[in-house]
């Protein structure tokens, strides 16, 4: 059981991580500008002739924050995880 935690929190970031950067899905779903998820509405800063990377960036950094917020939280089960299998007892 013990081993168990950190194949937990790995998977528990791929999963996170998955939800949050779906864009397929809420696109199709969604129609309101104000329900649609965060990858969806960057869309929107880049246009066919243009993009104001200025935005477009700090956009992405806003997105990215949650998921090292989550990583930095399950990392001490994914560092465990990797010193257990390397360590030959």
């Amino acid at each position: 059981m013990p081993l168990l935690g950190p194949m937990n929190a790995t998977v528990g970031i791929l999963a996170f991580l998955a939800s949050w950067n779906d864009f397929m899905l809420p696109s199709l779903i969604t129609a309101d500008p104000g329900l649609q998820t965060l990858p969806v509405v960057q869309n929107i800063f880049q246009s066919k002739f243009g993009t104001n990377y200025n935005v477009v960036f700090a956009s992405y950094l806003m997105a990215m924050a949650p998921t090292v917020v989550v990583y930095l939280f399950s990392q001490r089960w994914v560092i465990s995880g990797v010193t257990q299998g390397a360590v030959k007892q």
